[in-house]
């Protein structure tokens, strides 16, 4: 069982560190006040289904259709208040309802029926996404009511609104992962599930409580998201899973489960933003843009599978 570790996301630090220092060199802009904050206001989205893909990630599982989950949360949401007039506070109550739903769902089908996560999910990607025009008759929503403009573009104390909630959400997730017993137990159903079911922990229990955490994380990247594009629709958050996926892995989060952290994957989620908003500075293609962010995404796996035959052979 292994908790939060320096040495999970160091390489993380670096590479940011690094890329920072890169695209200052290659760009006059990058590293002026308003592009660093809109990095991380760009970058708070990714950050916050990545937080929920890393509980899945570390107990060897994986989250395909947190994307397609985001935009049925948020479809729903907007369509309940620009067309149906319902009050905003019940329309987020009811996207929050439906993240926790779709986390149950999935969560059983992996604890409780033992359906691999990955085809659970990747079932998912195609089927939330569909329930989402479906459920809004394919339309957009423009338009948010108050309060959301100000979640999508006020500020506290000269900070932007989604950083605020962003780094909140981290503060309190990095709590769980290290000081409750649903952290402990994520460690250690990752490292050596059987050994961790031996030991008396409720495998099944605590997987389902794993998938609710991240259907709810993507409810709230979904509330984000919508405040900031000002709608919603059927549409929103498109390859949004593979990118919280490589954000986590490029965090230092293994792929295998037991090993990783939250902060690991905030950094990745930053580190993915920086990639594209440097290129966009340098005014590389969106082609060359999405061949790079595989590429890094390749390599990061490469890099966990090598350092777990390191760790197998000691």
């Amino acid at each position: 069982m292994k908790p939060i570790s320096q040495q999970d996301w160091f390489g993380a630090i670096v590479a940011v560190l690094l890329l920072s220092l890169l695209l200052s060199i290659a760009s006059p802009y990058f590293l002026t006040t308003g592009n660093l904050s809109n990095i991380l206001v760009q970058a708070s989205v990714i950050a916050l289904l990545a937080g929920g893909q890393t509980f899945v990630i570390l107990t060897g599982g994986v989250d395909l259709a947190v994307g397609a989950l985001t935009a049925l949360c948020g479809a729903v949401a907007g369509h309940m208040m620009i067309k149906l007039g319902m009050p905003v506070g019940v329309s987020l109550l009811v996207a929050v309802a439906i993240g926790a739903a779709v986390g149950l769902f999935n969560g059983f089908l992996v604890a409780f029926v033992g359906i691999p996560s990955f085809i659970v999910t990747l079932g998912g990607l195609t089927l939330w996404r569909g329930l989402a025009f479906e459920s809004t008759g394919g339309f957009d929503n423009a338009g948010m009511p108050d309060p959301l403009p100000f979640i999508g573009y006020g500020e506290v104390l000269g900070v932007p609104m989604p950083i605020v909630i962003s780094g909140v959400y981290f503060v309190a997730m990095a709590f769980v992962l290290s000081s409750t017993k649903l952290g402990r137990y994520v460690y250690a159903m990752g490292s050596n599930e059987m050994g961790a079911r031996q030991v008396g922990i409720n495998i099944k229990a605590y997987k389902l409580a794993v998938y609710v955490v991240c259907g709810l994380s993507s409810a709230l990247g979904a509330i984000v998201l919508m405040a900031r594009m000002d709608s919603s629709s059927g549409k929103m958050a498109q390859m949004f899973e593979l990118d919280a996926i490589a954000a986590v892995i490029l965090g230092g989060t293994s792929l295998f489960g037991g090993r990783g952290s939250i902060w690991g994957s905030l950094l990745g989620a930053i580190l993915i933003t920086m990639v594209r908003n440097g290129m966009n500075l340098l005014e590389i293609s969106q082609f060359k843009q999405m061949m790079a962010i595989g590429a890094v995404v390749i390599i990061a796996v490469w890099i966990d599978v090598l350092r777990r035959q390191r760790m197998l052979k000691k």
